[in-house]
């Protein structure tokens, strides 16, 4: 064979590496900025108690296993000035006795307890809408919007409410600190957060042109007056991700809203078990595309070779230029030497914006970073199913199961 095939298989060995280098270094630029631009809610640490009313809204469906710690987080804020409503949502387990046991008759807490949702409502947006009803809201009123699965650190109210007032704001939403104690926590919900993060990025999501509306439900906090000029939760009945619909129509308003990372001071436990896992993940997904099943084929395949193919590819041209060189198979050795180079530095480059990501996201445990980086091509490829099959299920009319309600989601 001659000179220009061995140039020509080295070259392709490249492949991976040179799309690894461009895709990942961007990505890393962009993390830079968008951590720059974002800032942290612990960045309201300093700040004395504002006083504003605060009233924390939780909705809760069948959440016995989390929801101790979070009334237990609530109970040791070290703001004044907030109450808490309870929205238990068609539950079945044992939730409300185990509420009822940590509020341990705190004044501070109220319970509502929703016995149906309407048929043309969200379980969870109903719930909340439930506890507001006919409640009278002072005109400087906060509320905050929390998931039960989510534990509050005890300056986190204070701090949030610092930040929304020092910035003036209408609205902040937190990227919370996600866990990734279980398996399946570390084999996939990074890669599946980072796939959320790039079709929103929340550096676009703050600024106050061109921007790309996101919000987080895990954690909202907004102004009374924002809140109800925006029509409040009736005016997303029927979103299955009402996050980003109130996202949207902050934004229609003209409202200023900033995403912030949670650092410490929020923490989220998503879902109990794989299953649970995908039902969840199939859901944001869904809702997040649109409800267009080609696109979400498409995020599919970028997955597939942003987390599988350019990693295995620059791994597979390393021990092949290796080889070449070792047992002296090609008579220009260069090419399969800069081959070798190149997909090291790809290798170096992906591996470092992952972990980059890891760090932006909270994960202080450099063993648990570890794990997940060892764990991200397979997690990929699990996530790219979840897309195929979210794709497949809107295609074919497949319910959306989610809070205790299925829904039947029509493609567009």
């Amino acid at each position: 064979m001659g000179m220009w095939w061995h140039i020509s298989i080295a070259s392709i060995l490249a492949l991976p590496a040179i799309s690894a280098i461009v895709w990942w270094g961007l990505a890393l630029g962009v993390m830079n900025q968008t951590e720059a631009a974002l800032g942290s809610a612990e960045d309201g640490l300093d700040g004395e108690d504002q006083g504003l009313p605060v009233l924390i809204v939780i909705p809760a469906h069948n959440e016995q296993s989390v929801i101790a710690g979070l009334i237990a987080s609530l109970r040791g804020q070290d703001y004044r000035n907030f109450r808490v409503v309870l929205a238990l949502d068609r539950c079945t387990d044992a939730t409300l006795s185990i509420a009822l046991d940590t509020i341990d008759a705190d004044d501070r807490f109220e319970i509502v307890e929703v016995s149906e949702c309407p048929r043309d409502w969200a379980g969870k947006v109903h719930a909340i809408h439930a506890a507001l009803a006919g409640r009278e809201l002072a005109a400087d009123q906060l509320l905050i919007f929390a998931d039960a699965d989510t534990v509050f650190d005890s300056c986190c109210v204070r701090a949030c409410v610092n930040v929304l007032e020092e910035r003036k704001l209408d609205a902040i939403t937190l990227l919370s600190t996600l866990t990734y104690k279980r398996g399946f926590e570390r084999r996939v919900q990074a890669p599946a957060s980072m796939e959320l993060l790039v079709r929103y990025p929340p550096r676009k999501a703050s600024r106050d042109k061109r921007r790309r509306p996101f919000a987080n439900g895990q954690f909202i906090l907004i102004r009374r007056a924002a809140y109800e000029k925006i029509g409040a939760h009736a005016a997303f009945h029927e979103e299955l991700l009402e996050d980003l619909a109130m996202a949207r129509a902050l934004w229609r308003e003209k409202l200023r809203v900033h995403v912030l990372r949670a650092g410490r001071l929020l923490s989220c436990r998503m879902y109990p078990d794989p299953g649970a896992f995908e039902r969840g993940w199939t859901r944001i997904f869904i809702e997040a595309a649109k409800r267009k099943p080609r696109r979400l084929r498409a995020w599919s395949i970028g997955t597939v070779l942003r987390g599988f193919v350019q990693p295995v590819g620059c791994l597979l041209a390393i021990a092949a230029a290796v080889s070449v060189l070792a047992l002296h198979l090609s008579a220009w050795p260069w090419a399969f030497a800069t081959a070798g180079a190149i997909s090291t530095l790809g290798l170096v480059v992906w591996v470092g914006a992952i972990h980059r990501f890891l760090v932006f996201g909270g994960i202080d445990r450099w063993w648990r970073r570890i794990a997940i980086l060892l764990w991200w091509p397979i997690g990929s490829l699990v996530l790219a199913g979840i897309l195929r099959r979210a794709a497949g299920n809107l295609r074919t009319g497949v319910p959306t199961g989610w809070a205790g309600k299925s829904y039947v989601r029509p493609p567009r």
